[in-house]
């Protein structure tokens, strides 16, 4: 009978052989999944990436590729691949309006997401699923992601990060895990009505981590330790997951700064949050404050340095950044070599 219904209305069953040897087994209700996928001038790596979303062992019910204005041979290329996806093209908005175009087009409960040059593996949508079953009032699920590098070296994320987890792990307070770049919307399936209810992608740095905040304190989210998606970092890309820093380092840790005091007025926090808010903030005001030097804006630097000297929780810290306050240009001059220190290993 399982074979009869269409893959919406089938969960896999919990019980399988390996990762990739799943079955239809039990014909239970699962909510619907679609997988939202910007792409930019990329018409040579967007199909390997639908490729990969074909393959799974639990189909979805919708594949929404989002061609954000490209100039190359996209919208020909999307066009081949037929009708299992459906194409939108938009005049050129960035990465959140693409995915924003994305998640108001579908119409599946859940969405998932997945850049152009990046990929699933064939039991992506299948975890997921089962997390869904096991937890159905949460609503994010998160896989573990594995970060290729340029030599085909990988390292996965949550060991990058420190966490340890299971497999379906249910996570009541998610913050931390959000503050700490613990987690890539690629990794993620979220219930569509509570995107909506959150805002949407912002246009800023940090679009992943700025919605994350406005997501966790909405329910309960769950963590997977198994990798369901790829990174592919690309000869001649920055490896550095903060690459922004190096040619806009003002912008980058303003918008830092900013997603950690909106953080913290999220409240009420738990100890473990706060610490983690606080100190994530006094470290971005630091880098603010350098940068503010290195680009000659002394006011603003002395600010964000004595706003900083009175958050860091050890007291080492916020007698160093007094430290580098008291010494004048001495200090000025040091941050300034230490922000150009910073942008030549990241470049």
């Amino acid at each position: 009978m399982a074979e009869l219904l269409p893959p919406h209305l089938i969960l896999l069953s919990p019980k399988y052989e390996t990762r990739s040897e799943f079955r239809y087994t039990d014909p239970v209700f699962m909510p619907s999944i679609a997988v939202v996928i910007p792409t930019y001038n990329r018409a040579s790596l967007v199909t390997r990436a639908i490729e990969t979303v074909f393959a799974q062992t639990l189909p979805a019910n919708e594949i929404i590729v989002v061609d954000d204005g490209s100039k190359d041979n996209t919208r020909e290329v999307l066009a081949g691949v037929g009708p299992r996806i459906r194409a939108i093209h938009q005049v050129n908005a960035g990465l959140s309006g693409a995915r924003n175009t994305g998640i108001q087009a579908a119409t599946s409960e859940w969405v998932a997401f997945l850049d152009d040059d990046d990929e699933y593996t064939p039991d992506r949508l299948a975890v997921v699923a089962e997390s869904i079953r096991r937890h159905p009032d949460a609503i994010v699920h998160m896989t573990n992601i594995a970060i290729v590098g340029a030599d085909g070296s990988e390292v996965d994320l949550y060991g990058l990060r420190g966490h340890r987890v299971g497999e379906h792990t249910r996570l009541e307070r998610p913050l931390s895990w959000g503050l700490r770049g613990s987690a890539f919307a690629q990794g993620l399936v979220v219930r569509r009505d509570m995107l909506l209810a959150a805002g949407l992608f912002r246009k800023t740095f940090y679009e992943d981590m700025d919605l994350f905040i406005r997501l966790a304190f909405r329910g309960p989210w769950t963590a997977d330790k198994r990798c369901t998606v790829r990174l592919i970092r690309r000869p001649g890309e920055d490896l550095n997951l903060s690459a922004l820093s190096k040619s806009k380092p003002i912008e980058n840790y303003s918008t830092l700064v900013r997603i950690h005091r909106e953080a913290l007025q999220l409240g009420p926090l738990d100890a473990t949050e706060t610490s983690v808010a606080v100190n994530g903030l006094a470290t971005n005001l630091f880098e603010l404050g350098c940068a503010h030097y290195a680009a000659g804006d002394v006011v603003q630097g002395r600010a964000a340095l004595q706003e900083c000297a009175r958050l860091f929780p050890r007291l080492r810290s916020r007698l160093k950044v007094r430290a580098l306050l008291a010494t004048g240009p001495v200090g000025r001059t040091w941050a300034r070599k230490r922000s150009a220190r910073l942008r030549a290993v990241r470049a």
